[in-house]
């Protein structure tokens, strides 16, 4: 999952006005049309699902009664963990690779408390089968994809969705520089060795399970998508349900691309590049979020709160992405300091941070939601129209602490208005900031809104 090898590691990112147009002046309005133009309809809501740690043997302090909760509470779609290859232990004979399931009892233990839907990580290197640790030959692919496809047999009755190996491109070996595009095929870390391996795997498991829903890639970070985009050329997406990668710049160079908003745009500039390629493949983050560490690349609660609440409304608005899971339900260590034990919404005592609250709310958003659209007046700006369960709504954040912005309504309207997790007032003029604010309009009749923005 998360690695210390996403540390200071700079994700090139493209231009903002290469996606979103021109970059306005420093102070600059525009009007904004509301109820004017059709809202786009989903054909199925996005999964919003979170990740814990009870199936590789780590503690981290999971408590599964707590942890259920925090899934019925927050109204999670689904729960994310490793189904550890190690888990399934080889049959008794010498060179046999025959599989005999083993379920592990911590994980099915807590996900028999909870309704949510299990993403299943099948992976992990194995050291009880010949060549798999990691399976870079012919016998260990062989076995590794025995092991998959006996694990979704013995967890079929629990309707998960699985993911073949987690970043691969990261941690099939370790302590090697980090990997930049799709790899020598000397380095274990290469495309082409994850290509063969999920091929196998996949063809193995739909022998067994053909309308099993399995993702391939779980893709750890990959500047310019060289390596996610060797997997489409040499075929290992073809027959998967869905492409997964994970999302990480809590540790670029600049502060500022530490955000939600060149999150969008990396993840953006991965759907233009299979698009051009012909391919239209789903894409599922499995991993996306921001540690709340004070020391190395520090990133405040509320900026995380801040970045979490504004990935998941845009998927909301953004009909090709099809889910995302937040890593990670809560922190998995006590250090303040220490980059890895502080990803979680929730910190090492279950006590909420607050991301598990915009998390909520914004979950709660996007379920009472029907049609979206989203608009950006400026680049730094994002509006989204919605119809819900409670009305017409409008939803808008800034994409930065430093930029803020005005919506202005007709004269005679003070539309009720509240940040997330903040008390509702009423206003004419609505201050918008990077927590996304909800609006709820008193009207369904089209209006003109002005927006300003300052930088």
């Amino acid at each position: 999952m998360a690695r210390a090898a996403k540390t200071g590691l700079v994700i090139a990112i493209i231009a903002a006005g290469l996606l979103f147009g021109k970059i306005y002046a420093a102070n600059q309005a525009t009007s904004i049309s509301i109820g004017k133009q059709p809202l786009a309809e989903r054909a199925e809501r996005p999964i919003i699902g979170v990740g814990v740690h009870f199936g590789i043997g780590g503690e981290y302090g999971y408590s599964p009664q707590k942890s259920a909760l925090i899934l019925r509470s927050d109204a999670f779609d689904s729960v994310r963990d490793d189904l550890a290859w190690s888990l399934f232990r080889a049959g008794p004979g010498i060179g046999d690779t025959t599989i005999q399931a083993r379920e592990p009892v911590k994980l099915f233990d807590f996900l028999d408390q909870t309704q949510a839907r299990p993403l299943l990580i099948l992976g992990h290197p194995n050291p009880l089968v010949p060549d798999g640790q990691p399976p870079l030959t012919d016998v260990g692919r062989k076995s590794f994809a025995e092991f998959a496809a006996k694990a979704v047999q013995t967890t079929a009755k629990r309707n998960p969705i699985y993911e073949i190996w987690n970043e691969w491109n990261m941690n099939a070996v370790l302590g090697r520089p980090f990997l930049v595009g799709e790899g020598d095929p000397s380095d274990p870390r290469a495309a082409s060795h994850y290509s063969a391996l999920a091929k196998e795997a996949l063809a193995k498991i739909r022998s067994v399970a053909p309308k099993a829903q399995v993702l391939v890639g779980a893709v750890g970070m990959d500047p310019d998508w060289k390596w996610t985009m060797a997997l489409l050329r040499s075929g290992a997406l073809e027959g998967a349900s869905g492409l997964s990668v994970h999302l990480y710049n809590h540790c670029e160079r600049e502060v500022s691309n530490r955000s939600a908003e060149a999150a969008i745009r990396q993840i953006s500039t991965l759907r233009q590049l299979l698009d051009s390629s012909g391919s239209n493949i789903p894409i599922y983050v499995t991993e996306v979020g921001w540690p709340t560490t004070s020391k190395t690349c520090p990133i405040s609660t509320q900026t995380a709160a801040n970045n979490i609440a504004q990935f998941l409304l845009w998927m909301a608005a953004t009909p090709w992405l099809k889910g995302a899971w937040i890593y990670e339900m809560k922190d998995q260590g006590p250090d303040p300091a220490a980059l890895e034990d502080n990803f979680g919404l929730y910190d090492y005592a279950f006590s909420p941070k607050p991301a598990a609250c915009f998390t909520r709310e914004a979950i709660g958003i996007i379920k009472s939601a029907g049609a979206m659209r989203l608009e950006r007046p400026f680049p730094e700006l994002s509006v989204i129209e919605a119809t819900t369960s409670a009305g017409k709504r409008l939803i808008a954040w800034t994409s930065h602490e430093t930029v803020s912005a005005t919506l202005e309504f007709p004269d005679g309207m003070e539309p009720e208005f509240a940040p997330l997790c903040q008390q509702k007032a009423t206003s004419k003029t609505i201050k918008i900031g990077a927590t996304p604010v909800v609006i709820t309009l008193p009207t369904t009749a089209p209006i003109e809104l002005k927006a300003a923005i300052a930088r």
